[in-house]
């Protein structure tokens, strides 16, 4: 911020000369108005309120030291620089009474007066800086004993204690809680662009007398003097908050500590607060998070069923493989709900869906090389699924990136069942393809499929599946390969059940059918 200077002197060309002489705009300074006496520069003083005068000793009507006298007797803080000629000097140094800055003789010397100039920008900058902490001390104690409130030491000696601090901050011995507040910033967002927005949120609340603003990063909260009391009040204050950050670009997480009995025990409900906040992944978005469970998109509880959710993980490649839209989102959240019901955390829920989606690609790639390239062009990649703060937006991410790459499916076309279960089995016949995990996917009767699948192959499902599984252990037991490791293979964990089966299709035993090829 430029220094606003007052010239005053009753000869024109030296007022002129000033003003063009010295680099006032490089030093800092701008020259706002100019004075031929001092009644002048009263009337000028009153208009511009400049930080600095440059004032002629002698001049007529009100002289200099007249004018200085006037100033300070209103209680103005104005620098001061005196002109005065040799003759003159023992006359201004009467002025010394009145707090003057430096004396310069006429003709002024340039380099003189930048001197002088560059020292009072000091000076006054000091000043500046003097008079804001000033103002803000009041605000930066209270952030201080609200910070030391909510984050108290192991210190013994009795300074740091919870009590005397919420005395000290005015708080009554009544019920407080308090909500932290996590600010989302957009892609190249700025930390200036964040200041701005903290600093609008603690203007917004400095004149609130129930709810105390406070930052600790990465935080900042409101110290509540009278706790939510329902979820309405949550809502509102969730849209109070909307309305100050939203705008700017910016989104935001909140959470609520719940309410304590006393102002000293502030910090547990700060501590549940961010501990809401550190699982905010696990919430609905656009809620105040609570303790209460209910806000939960999905919850785990009771015994996890590890089995149960790797079949769903199953399930899940099947019906994107198929073609099965419609099954892909209830998958997707079966899947979740295992992951959480087994104590799965953020990175571990993320590394799974990740992990399934790569696979998925993988699986499809050899049958359909386009699968990637097109999915490419309408989603980014795989792994900023990692960038989600909401499972809820990871679970959208996920079924919308898998239905794509379903409706990609050629045999996507209704009525084409059977060609699409044909087609899986010539892929995944060493898998544990079962007629009714199939005909969910499809939204059929398993009994109705079944009827389908023998009218239109000739062979039951699991007849056609295990023709399959032995013509592809001929090819193998001929390239040499181990009964057993020919067993796992094509998808028999047990070596006496595929020798059975290998000699009810060919007639000879897996063993025999190697040797003689």
């Amino acid at each position: 911020m430029m220094i606003k200077v007052l010239i005053v002197d009753d000869e024109p060309k030296l007022r002129e000369g000033l003003r063009a002489l010295i680099p006032w705009e490089q030093l800092g300074f701008t020259v706002v108005a100019t004075a031929a006496n001092g009644l002048q520069a009263l009337e000028k003083y009153h208009i511009h309120y400049p930080e600095l005068i440059v004032v002629d000793i002698r001049m007529p009507g009100m002289d200099g030291l007249e004018l200085i006298g006037e100033l300070r007797n209103e209680g103005s803080t104005s620098h001061v620089l005196i002109l005065s000629g040799h003759a003159d000097f023992d006359y201004a140094k009467r002025a010394i009474g009145y707090r003057i800055d430096g004396y310069l003789l006429k003709p002024v010397n340039e380099e003189e007066m930048i001197s002088l100039l560059e020292e009072l920008r000091e000076t006054i900058d000091r000043e500046d800086r003097f008079s804001r902490w000033n103002e803000e001390e009041p605000t930066r104690n209270r952030e201080s004993l609200l910070r030391a409130l909510l984050q108290p030491s192991a210190d013994e000696s009795g300074e740091d204690d919870p009590g005397k601090q919420a005395a000290a901050l005015g708080l009554a011995p009544d019920r407080v809680e308090v909500v932290l507040i996590e600010l989302l910033a957009p892609a190249h967002a700025t930390e200036d662009e964040e200041r701005k927005i903290i600093a609008a949120v603690e203007q917004h609340f400095a004149g609130s007398e129930d709810r105390l603003f406070f930052t600790l990063p990465p935080y900042i909260g409101l110290l509540l003097k009278e706790p939510l009391q329902d979820g309405l009040c949550r809502e509102h204050l969730m849209e109070e908050l909307a309305g100050l950050i939203c705008p700017c670009g910016f989104n935001f997480t909140a959470a609520a500590g719940g309410a304590v009995p006393r102002p000293g025990e502030a910090a547990e409900s700060f501590n549940k607060a961010r501990e809401l906040l550190r699982r905010a992944f696990f919430y609905r978005k656009g809620i105040m998070i609570t303790a209460d469970p209910s806000g939960m998109l999905l919850s785990g509880s009771g015994e996890a069923d590890t089995e149960q959710g790797t079949d769903a993980e199953s399930r899940l490649l099947l019906a994107v493989e198929t073609g099965s839209r419609a099954a892909i989102e209830p998958l997707v959240q079966a899947v979740s709900a295992e992951l959480i019901a087994s104590g799965g955390e953020e990175q571990q829920i993320k590394d799974t869906f990740v992990r399934i989606l790569s696979t998925v690609l993988a699986r499809l790639e050899p049958v359909y090389p386009e699968i990637r390239n097109n999915t490419a062009k309408h989603f980014p990649p795989i792994g900023e699924l990692y960038q989600s703060r909401y499972l809820e937006d990871l679970q959208e991410q996920s079924v919308a990136f898998l239905a794509e790459i379903a409706g990609q499916m050629t045999s996507g076309v209704k009525g084409n069942e059977i060609k699409k279960i044909t087609e899986l089995i010539q892929r995944r016949y060493n898998e544990n393809l079962k007629l009714e995990t199939l005909s969910e996917l499809f939204s059929y009767n398993s009994a109705y499929l079944g009827k389908m699948f023998k009218n239109t192959t000739g062979e039951y499902f699991n007849t056609y599946l295990d023709k399959v599984r032995i013509e592809k252990a001929k090819e193998f037991l001929a390239q040499g390969m181990k009964v057993y490791e020919v067993a796992e293979k094509v998808g028999y964990m047990n070596s006496d059940y595929f020798n059975a089966k290998f000699r009810k299709y060919v007639g000879t035993s897996p063993s025999s059918f190697r040797k003689n090829n």
